[in-house]
């Protein structure tokens, strides 16, 4: 499978600081909770610098379809106890999580793609764990939407992201069962971190 984000990684976290800040990193980490006493399961988490500050207090799995984003994050979380996989999440029978993030990496999925996910990760997470969501909605003002159609066709045409819209999270999520349990906006709206439970 050739790796589309092989020239991107090495600058795609500068490259986010850039045009965002630092508001995709809080995000990402609002709703992080002693997380040294839960088994995390990390899915698609990129270079995984924004898990470096706290990294020792990580165990679990941490996937990637990328093998570059997976070396960079191998480095970046190498005093973490995380296992590191490459491809798609398939759940196994024997490993029960506490927590899966899911940090902007469903808006680069068709819908049937993340049905199929959640029905993995249902089999993997215990009775009383959560998602911890973090992603791009739908934008909220005229530069967010021009910003947002700009981000959507760049990826596209540099590492073939098959979408061309932001995904109903929440309709899709609510189908299958989940309940949204906690939410924080982050752009105005336009970026939001969720907790969501079965």
């Amino acid at each position: 499978m050739k790796d589309r984000y092989s020239l991107l990684a090495p600058f795609y976290n500068r490259l986010t600081k850039l045009v965002f800040g630092d508001q995709l990193k809080q995000s990402k980490n609002y709703f992080k909770e002693n997380p040294s006493k839960k088994k995390v399961l990390i899915i698609g988490g990129g270079d995984g610098l924004d898990y470096r500050n706290f990294q020792n207090q990580l165990a679990g799995e941490y996937w990637e379809v990328s093998r570059a984003m997976l070396r960079l994050a191998k480095l970046n979380l190498s005093k973490s106890q995380l296992t590191f996989h490459l491809g798609y999440f398939q759940a196994e029978k024997e490993i029960d999580f506490d927590e899966v993030w899911l940090h902007f990496v469903l808006d680069t999925m068709l819908d049937e793609e993340i049905l199929s996910l959640l029905v993995e990760i249902k089999k993997s997470l215990k009775p009383e764990g959560r998602i911890y969501l973090a992603d791009f909605f739908a934008p909220k003002n005229a530069f967010q939407r021009v910003l947002n159609r700009s981000m959507i066709n760049f990826f596209r045409i540099v590492v073939a992201h098959k979408r061309s819209s932001i995904p109903d999270y929440e309709v899709i999520l609510q189908s299958q069962n989940w309940v949204k349990i906690s939410q924080k906006e982050f752009l105005k709206g336009w970026v939001k971190a969720q907790i969501w439970r079965l």
